[in-house]
């Protein structure tokens, strides 16, 4: 009798049915590992990976209208930084042994939180070899999620930025980013002690400590407001009416930012059932508050982006932008990390080293 090859395997944090909380669904595994690269995609031997919120929303299925897993058991995780082992048709620019990072779009592909990933090409970045693996890692998401929404609300020289929950993983970067930009003042909040230190560190001008005051009380007259913890309504009375800009990332979507983000993902935009599901769901009270005051106010959602992500990073390789880690896991133990991510007392990014 001939042997037959075993398919080769490989350790990943995943789950195999949706449940809440995230942390009681999920698991190290043995799952198959990928061996080459499809058209378009790259393997990936991940040296670093990074959690973030939105792992926990999927998890529990709250992305399950909008974008259903590929297959069960899945792999968890967006972020990576690690080495590529294959180059799949079609794909330019990088090559076998290049140090890269990504934001990766895991449909249908696996996460990122495995000993190899397919990656997107057009999602990918080289590393500069200035920047750790763990550093690299901990950007992607986070980072390509800040910068846009700062350029959706038009944050310029001398603008007055509002971005809530600065001492969060998107906030930290946000409060940089918004003063690379050219953001005269930044201001946002933290529970007071070491998440207001953290802020003030990377350059926010005003923290409100949110256990003791109302930001909407003690802010007015901004240019723009980022919102990363479910404050669109008051953040709506501290931009300038008529002028103002204020951007969600929290919160149920819009219809229209689905699909300006299925069109950037180059997918097809969903059907009339998410319109009106999505519909029904629609802070409306808040949308109209907005409108009166002649607010333009928006939900986005994030588009990965390989250009974006090389310009984050060189911001890392110049000493311009600081990434803040929370803590760092081995692979063995990134249920624990998981645990942290998820628990919302991380102070920065969590992330899974390979190598640790």
């Amino acid at each position: 009798m001939v042997a037959v090859d075993a398919k080769p395997m490989m350790k990943a944090l995943c789950f195999s049915a949706h449940g809440k909380p995230a942390v009681s669904v999920l698991s190290m595994m043995d799952v198959p590992r990928p061996v080459t690269a499809p058209a378009g995609c790259v393997l990936v031997k991940v040296m670093a990976a990074a959690l973030n919120p939105i792992d926990a929303i999927r998890v529990e299925g709250g992305l399950k209208l909008l974008r259903k897993e590929a297959a069960f058991p899945a792999v968890l995780g967006y972020d990576l930084a690690g080495v590529i082992e294959s180059v799949g048709e079609g794909v330019t620019g990088f090559s076998v042994g290049d140090e890269i990072a990504a934001r990766m779009q895991n449909e249908p592909h696996p996460g990122s939180i495995a000993e190899f990933a397919l990656v997107e090409a057009r999602t990918l970045a080289k590393k500069p070899n200035g920047v750790s693996f763990t550093d690299a890692a901990s950007i992607g998401l986070a980072g390509e999620t800040a910068l846009q929404a700062l350029r959706k609300v038009a944050v310029k020289e001398g603008s007055k930025v509002f971005i809530s929950g600065g001492a969060g993983g998107v906030g930290t970067l946000g409060i940089q980013i918004a003063k690379l930009l050219g953001a005269s003042t930044v201001a946002t909040t933290a529970s007071p002690g070491d998440k207001t230190e953290l802020c003030k560190s990377l350059g926010a001008d005003v923290v409100v400590n949110y256990r003791e005051q109302n930001f909407e009380e003690v802010l007015s007259g901004y240019d723009a407001a980022f919102d990363t913890t479910k404050e669109g309504a008051k953040c709506i009375k501290i931009v300038k009416p008529k002028t103002g800009k204020c951007v969600r990332i929290v919160g149920p979507p819009t219809y229209e930012a689905v699909c300006e983000s299925a069109i950037g993902n180059g997918k097809e935009p969903p059907g009339a059932m998410v319109k009106c599901v999505l519909g029904m769901l629609k802070d409306r009270k808040t949308f109209n508050e907005a409108a009166a005051a002649g607010v333009d106010y928006n939900h986005m959602f994030l588009i990965p982006s390989g250009a974006d992500l090389k310009t984050l990073l060189s911001w890392v390789d110049e000493g311009k932008l600081k990434p803040i880690i929370d803590s760092i896991h081995p692979l063995p133990d990134a249920l624990e990390a998981a645990k942290r991510n998820f628990s919302g007392r991380a102070r920065g990014k969590v992330v899974v080293s390979m190598s640790v």
